[in-house]
């Protein structure tokens, strides 16, 4: 069964989407949301996201329209349920034939309600970290079950009950002239070519970050081996970026980056190493090869969605996978040794 042959709507006029964050998750929709514009090539895709997010999504090719929500900062506000209301009564006015749940959660789901499409269609409670969520969509999807990639995953909701056609999680993104210049400004300013290996030390959780001196030491063996060396990093993570220059025995390069300017810089690229991160994900989608270094998480699931690029992880397997906390952490004790002998196959292969 298609998602084309189980909807009332065979040429829906528009769709939404609705998947707030992470950069990660949204990454991870994308293939899906291509899908559907090759599914439905004369539908207008709108998609609603955190405002963070929306700069990125306006360069995604076939995405019509970009709706900014800012839940996070109405939550904290006396006039957040004004703005939330105003929101989902510009969405009614859309008329939506098809409203996609990419997300499953109470907020992602009660939105989608809200905005009152012909289906909302979300996955079925057993496949939802909020199985409440389940209730208010008109359509449950319940997928084959086998171990699925975020990417396959979302793409089973467009194509039910398993998508079993062809999908790569790389997107063109249309790069504004600014935001290339910034970067021309940038590389010529700290005096590297136009193919670095990026280096992404930060992590949201804790339990997925490997170890910052590590980092330094895979970075000045591939400087060694003639490989220019970028530090890549994120808010809040400046105290990284500090440790990395204090231990390392050369300058260490680094420029700031939004996730538009971060997408670009990916795209002209060698090689990024990174955890389980947003920016590995969109650094895949961005056509970059990459080195993921995996402790709590399955490479089959949040991995580079890219058969040749690299999954580094522990000899044994994590007792605890996605935790956000962990006693020992000893599923990222992984040498640096056997990140650079990854990392090296991997610009081998590419010559």
């Amino acid at each position: 069964m298609t998602a084309m042959s189980s909807s009332h709507h065979r040429n829906p006029e528009k769709i939404l989407i609705v998947r707030f964050g992470s950069l990660g998750d949204i990454v991870h929709g994308l293939p899906a949301q291509q899908e559907l514009h090759r599914m439905y090539p004369e539908a207008e895709i709108h998609w609603l996201a955190e405002a963070p997010y929306r700069e990125l999504l306006e360069t995604v090719p076939f995405i019509s329209r970009v709706w900014e929500s800012r839940l996070k900062k109405w939550r904290k506000s006396t006039s957040g349920l004004r703005h939330y209301a105003a929101l989902v009564n510009n969405l009614r006015k859309e008329r939506f034939d098809l409203i996609y749940d990419f997300q499953g959660l109470f907020k992602s789901a009660v939105t989608a309600r809200l905005a009152r499409g012909n289906e909302t269609i979300g996955f079925n409670r057993e496949w939802l970290r909020e199985p409440g969520a389940r209730h208010f969509y008109s359509r449950p999807v319940s997928p084959e079950p086998g171990q699925r990639h975020q990417v396959e995953y979302t793409l089973d909701l467009v194509s039910p009950p398993r998508f079993s056609g062809f999908t790569s999680a790389r997107i063109d993104f249309r790069y504004p002239p600014d935001c290339l210049e910034y970067l021309e400004k940038q590389l010529s300013r700290i005096g590297t070519d136009n193919a670095p290996v990026l280096l992404n030390p930060g992590a949201a959780w804790e339990t997925k970050r490997w170890d910052i001196e590590r980092f330094v030491k895979l970075g000045t063996f591939l400087e060694r081996e003639g490989y220019p060396v970028i530090y890549t990093i994120g808010p809040g993570e400046e105290e990284l970026l500090a440790k990395a220059r204090e231990l390392s025995p050369a300058p260490v390069l680094s420029f700031p980056t939004s996730i538009l300017q971060l997408s670009a810089l990916c795209s002209r690229s060698r090689l990024m190493v990174a955890g389980d991160t947003g920016p590995l994900h969109l650094a895949v989608a961005s056509g970059t090869p990459t080195i993921a270094i995996l402790g709590p998480a399955h490479p089959w699931r949040t991995g580079p969605f890219n058969p040749e690029d690299i999954a580094v992880t522990h000899e044994k397997p994590c007792p605890r996978p996605y935790s956000r906390t962990c006693d020992d952490h000893f599923c990222m004790d992984i040498p640096v040794e056997k990140v650079l002998e990854a990392a090296l196959l991997r610009l081998n292969q590419m010559g």
